[in-house]
């Protein structure tokens, strides 16, 4: 999904506040007033980073490693380890920009030169955000494979990889695309696929849930893969559930940037954001829950479709398992 397009609801700020953050332990500490060891300049792109609404993770995690690029160029080990920190910390829900620091910190671990310092980490931020640009077309190709002869397909919420691949298919009818309330993501999927000439059925959330028997199959993007299960836009849980009860297939695309490692996997819980995005009314005795993100356990997956192919939700899992984790992240 794409985070949330509303300017209200900042979870590191809610949390500040006293609020209830997606991640809580050791990522919900992040901070969130200017670090005396980052830049001006760094501080305000992280601030983007921090209130972006409309990019996916991704797209974030690009962001991320263009600006550790110019950190690496001065080569300081405290400002580097600061804007790690504070990077995973503008994003918690989205695993791509953990695993980008994580590679950085497994590449300079024990490394005390700076200059090697600088062009290990260098190449490994440069490989990182390479294998961004690269891993969704590689994505494409795999699941325009899974696309062949299907004329009926549902998705959820908006995902850039999940629409390149719904674009570039030939032969589908329709697609069923839930609103994806409260912020309407699926009116902007429907938007972006009737523009391309696709036919589209915009149904809403619990109209989605009698509608997947009359889909070939279900296809959704991810904000993170963890060992709990698949972290997207609310909503996603119930139609995997009504696709096993069809016998739909539910595919999920998803590079390996966004399987989070377990040690982090237990950090993250859903938040509840602003419930003026619901209604503006207040009821006795009432009270509003917002929440953007559901987990979908592995078991109801049909497969994973990464850079590298498609995995079953087991082997997704067997994936994660042998995960590591780098000393720097670990004490972060």
């Amino acid at each position: 999904m794409t985070a949330a397009e509303a300017a209200e609801g900042d979870p590191l700020v809610k949390a500040e506040a006293g609020g209830d953050p997606l991640v809580s332990g050791p990522l919900a500490s992040g901070p969130l007033a200017r670090s005396p060891s980052l830049s001006s300049e760094a501080e305000e792109v992280l601030r983007e980073i921090r209130q972006d609404r409309h990019s996916g993770a991704a797209e974030l995690a690009q962001q991320g490693a263009e600006l550790l690029l110019e950190i690496l160029k001065q080569c300081k080990a405290d400002e580097i380890n600061a804007l790690g920190k504070a990077l995973i910390d503008a994003q918690p829900a989205m695993a791509p920009m953990l695993n980008l620091v994580n590679h950085l910190f497994h590449a300079i671990e024990s490394i005390q030169d700076p200059r090697t310092i600088r062009e290990k980490g260098t190449a490994a931020v440069q490989g990182f955000l390479d294998s961004l640009i690269t891993g969704a077309e590689k994505i494409r190709g795999h699941a325009l494979a899974l696309l062949k002869g299907k004329r009926r397909v549902m998705t959820h919420s908006y995902s850039s990889t999940v629409l390149g691949v719904l674009v570039g298919a030939q032969g589908i009818e329709v697609v069923i695309c839930p609103e994806s309330r409260p912020l309407a993501e699926g009116l902007r999927t429907a938007q972006v696929l009737g523009e391309r000439g696709i036919r589209v059925r915009l149904v809403t959330d619990f109209a989605a849930l009698s509608l997947v028997g009359e889909s070939d199959l279900v296809m959704v993007g991810a904000d993170a893969i963890t060992l709990k299960g698949v972290v997207n836009k609310i909503g996603t849980y119930g139609l995997a559930l009504a696709a096993r009860e069809k016998r739909i297939p539910f595919y999920v695309l998803a590079g390996k940037e966004k399987f989070l490692p377990p040690p982090f996997s237990d950090a993250i819980r859903i938040e509840k954001n602003d419930p003026k995005e619901i209604t503006r009314e207040s009821v006795t005795n009432v009270v509003v829950e917002n929440r953007y993100f559901d987990f979908t356990p592995l078991a109801l997956i049909t497969g994973v479709v990464t850079q590298e192919g498609m995995i079953s939700g087991d082997g997704a899992r067997r994936h994660l398992e042998g995960m590591e984790v780098s000393t720097g992240l670990k004490e972060l």
